[in-house]
């Protein structure tokens, strides 16, 4: 091997090397995107006679959490119908609705006496086609998240680690 096909492989080594580099950069770039694709959780706290953050704003695929905090019984009951807790007992019960679909969806306490003393709120979701169970348009596909960018990711390094491979090995033959 002369002195010019060394410094010719020892340049392409580096181009593969950055190659790789990139690779799993922007592995480690697109991997923690493809999780926050996944919702959010929201906490509301039930205390006595009121919620505490009872109107919140939050984006489609939230798990919104209403825990008990509170000395007396208290349920969350959506005024159309889409989730009602049941009462819950004092103690520290919860209870989780997940929100698929934008809208404004309004809730109080059931309870005997306690919507009339203003414990009630609203959860806006945000996103999606703007839809939502106030809304006469039809249905849509619900939102999947789409793919997990990982597979995709390594299948790429992996091609590009083999790719490199068959070419040193072409050019050292």
């Amino acid at each position: 091997m002369n002195q010019g096909e060394g410094k010719e492989e020892k340049n392409f080594m580096k181009r593969l090397a950055y190659l790789v580099a990139l690779s799993i950069m922007t592995l480690l770039l697109f991997a923690p995107t493809a999780g926050a694709q996944q919702g959010q959780n929201v906490t509301v706290m039930m205390e006595d006679n009121y919620f505490e953050d009872a109107n919140i704003t939050v984006p489609v695929g939230t798990t919104v959490t209403w825990v008990h905090n509170g000395t007396n019984p208290h349920s969350t009951t959506s005024n159309d119908g889409i989730w009602d807790s049941g009462v819950i007992q004092p103690g520290g019960g919860s209870f989780s609705h997940t929100f698929n679909e934008p809208g404004t969806f309004s809730y109080y306490c059931k309870v005997d006496g306690h919507a009339a003393q203003g414990m009630v709120g609203t959860v806006t979701v945000t996103g999606g086609g703007g839809g939502g169970a106030t809304s006469m348009q039809p249905k849509t596909m619900p939102s999947t998240g789409g793919p997990s960018l990982l597979l995709p990711s390594a299948a790429l390094l992996l091609g590009a680690g083999v790719v490199g491979w068959a070419i040193v090995r072409r050019r050292t033959s």
